[in-house]
């Protein structure tokens, strides 16, 4: 039987409250007999110190295991761990196994090398006993379900309790956990530690680039490498990145650009210099003294500027870093929250970290993962020294923006009209005459070309009370084939229900994504259940159940959700759910029309013709999710029409006893 030691108590250190949770849950689970445990936290909130204080709170199975195993991938990740433990634990004999440094099996905690022990054949990993081992850490846990982690898991077998942590924990697919763990047992995420103040506040910047990378091909859930860069490594782009520098951060003490390779990483760094910025790159190939050397120069300040493609991405701990360039373009919310945690730590004399975010030309801005789609908003959001705490701020400017979208593109095709109806309804503002609704514009008799449009109300997932007359005016194609942005996202026709939530059918199942306060977005499902009747068979959805997916931004859930449609739907089922289906371009069958009816909706009163697809969204709009807001808008339409009518009247009432006197002689 497994024995833990767990008190509540505070530790030899003094822990943060969270680091003393996150050991008290993981405690706690493995009293319950969980043995495999992931912890999720973010860069900055002190992973190494919390599991250098909780593996002297594990007893192993037997009176023999007392050893622990902390595995790691990188020089610095090794180091950096040897030295906590030894700082948290002085009693303890801590060696690191790597390449040329042999540690001896007698040590009471080996930080080991993941490509020394886990290569095919290893005869490092001969050396040690499962049986003398009690626990296994694993650092930068989302790399776990590589070979290399896990013949070495399973060379030790269940005979251990293994306990990862990592700041990111999703897979690239979007799909639940590796095999290496079987429960998430503590989570916190970035957004709450700067909240709480324990990781500095960021400030947003968007560049928009002309690079186009459309014709870049996918690796891996990534970017292939090679064809990114071609596409991102031009003088033109470059020079921006050098420009915004100039422009915007010359004033930061220690300022780290991401590159895409190499060459690009070289060609940065040049062009820095030659602008008259020190600057310098570090590569995988830079040798580790020199490396040392660079980052010292960096720590202490006397070197502005760190150009690195893919080393300073995990285990780097410089907290005086008040700047993060964006210049790699990735699809890696994974990789895209490493590089933006380098500059989340909190240093003295640092008030906050200024992320310039280079965005590329897109068919579809959701391609590239960025500080808006990290944080659930409009991809196409341009930030301007935005603080990412400020929710409200940010998505007031994301409503602005995509209202000033629209209305450029609909300006294109009927501005002259849209600009009489802004004209008409600024005239009448203050005079308190008029709600701002284009169904009182026409009820006065103000002839427009453009009338009120339902579905239109289903697409901003607005009351009708706050939404500008020019709002109105849509035409049906984005709303018959699904939610814009989710085309750049999925070929399947998902449905946004709200801005937390989103619905696919398929094969008499409904597939739901839904995000809480906490920004992460997990699955679930309903199936539809016949059952007999008296009057023959019935339907019903029966209870909603979750499923194992877990994401950080609505790409990534989706992705994971559409991987899970592929596997459970029948292939010609799954194409029909395609949001260019033939079946969605047809006109809708009298059933639908028939259902919309009784929520107000008629063919009519859409201003280009209604689609059978567009019918099925709006259907499972209304009967999943928009039916309660919907007769909120209905009732303030009526509202609104009633006291339109009385307006009428007085106007009418008012005209004919003005009208000059009939004398009868």
């Amino acid at each position: 039987m497994l024995r833990v030691l767990y008190r509540q108590r505070r530790w030899t250190h003094t822990l943060r409250p969270y680091q003393q949770e996150c050991i008290d849950s993981s405690l706690r689970e493995l009293a319950n007999g969980v043995w495999r445990q992931a912890v999720s936290l973010p860069v900055g909130s002190g992973k190494t110190v919390v599991f250098s204080n909780l593996i002297q709170h594990v007893q192993g199975q037997t009176e023999l295991a007392t050893k622990t195993l902390v595995l790691a991938h990188r020089e610095e990740l090794l180091s950096q761990a040897a030295r906590q433990i030894q700082r948290a634990s002085p009693h303890l004999v801590v060696e690191i196994d790597q390449g040329s440094r042999v540690a001896n099996p007698a040590a009471d905690v080996v930080v080991a090398s993941v490509p020394t022990l886990g290569r095919e054949h290893s005869e490092r990993l001969q050396r040690y006993d499962p049986r003398r081992f009690k626990c296994i850490i694993i650092d930068e846990a989302h790399h776990a379900a590589a070979e290399t982690y896990m013949r070495i898991l399973d060379y030790f077998k269940d005979r251990v309790f293994v306990w990862g942590c990592s700041a990111t924990l999703q897979r690239h697919d979007g799909l639940g956990l590796t095999r290496a763990f079987d429960k998430i047992v503590y989570e916190k995420r970035f957004v709450e530690m700067i909240r709480e103040g324990w990781l500095a506040r960021l400030r947003v910047l968007t560049v928009r680039t002309k690079s186009r990378l459309d014709s870049v091909r996918s690796y891996a859930g990534d970017f292939s490498m090679s064809s990114l860069s071609a596409a991102v490594n031009v003088q033109e782009r470059n020079l921006a990145v050098v420009q915004a520098y100039k422009s915007l951060a010359a004033d930061r003490r220690s300022v780290l650009v991401f590159a895409v390779d190499v060459a690009h990483a070289r060609d940065m760094a040049e062009l820095f210099t030659h602008y008259g910025t020190q600057a310098k790159c570090v590569l995988g190939s830079t040798p580790m003294a020199e490396r040392e050397q660079i980052l010292h120069e960096f720590r202490m300040g006397t070197l502005p500027v760190v150009v690195n493609c893919g080393i300073l991405t995990e285990g780097t701990d410089i907290p005086n870093i008040d700047c993060v360039i964006m210049a790699r373009p990735t699809r890696s919310a994974v990789l895209f929250q490493q590089m933006l945690g380098r500059g989340m730590r909190k240093h003295t004399g640092k008030t906050d970290c200024l992320v310039v975010d280079f965005v590329d030309s897109f068919k579809s801005d959701a391609s590239q993962i960025t500080v808006p789609t990290l944080l659930g908003l409009d991809p196409t959001l341009v930030l301007d020294h935005d603080d990412v705490m400020d929710d409200t701020l940010l998505r007031r400017k994301a409503e602005l923006q995509l209202q000033q979208r629209e209305n450029k593109e609909r300006m294109g095709k009927e501005g002259e009209c849209h600009t009489v109806v802004r004209e008409f309804e600024e005239s009448l503002k203050d005079r308190h005459l008029l709600p701002k609704t284009l169904g009182s514009l026409q009820a006065l008799g103000f002839k427009a070309h453009v009338h009120l449009n339902p579905l239109r109300f289903f697409e901003l997932n607005k009351k009708p009370e706050n939404m500008a007359s020019a709002e109105y005016a849509d035409t049906l194609s984005s709303v018959s084939c699904g939610d814009a942005k989710l085309r750049g996202m999925s070929k399947n026709a998902w449905v946004c229900l709200s801005p937390s939530r989103y619905l696919c059918s398929a094969d008499s199942m409904l597939y739901f994504l839904t995000t809480d306060k906490s920004g992460i977005w997990t699955g679930s499902t309903r199936a539809l259940v016949q059952y007999p009747t008296a009057t023959g068979m019935r339907t019903h959805y029966a209870k909603e159940k979750q499923i194992e997916l877990s994401a950080t931004t609505l790409a990534q859930g989706i992705k994971g959700m559409d991987r899970l449609l592929a596997a459970k739907v029948d292939p010609f089922k799954l194409k029909q759910l395609h949001w260019k289906a033939d079946w969605r371009k047809r006109p809708p069958t009298p059933k639908q029309l028939q259902m919309l009816s009784r929520f107000g909706i008629k063919e009519e009163n859409t201003d280009t013709q209604l689609t059978r697809g567009c019918a099925t969204n709006l259907i499972m709009r209304l009967v999943h999710g928009s039916c309660k807001t919907w007769k909120q808008f209905e009732r303030a339409k009526t509202q609104l029409q009633t006291q339109q009518q009385k307006r009428a009247s007085v106007v009418k009432s008012n005209a004919v006893w003005a009208s000059p006197s009939v004398s009868l002689d």
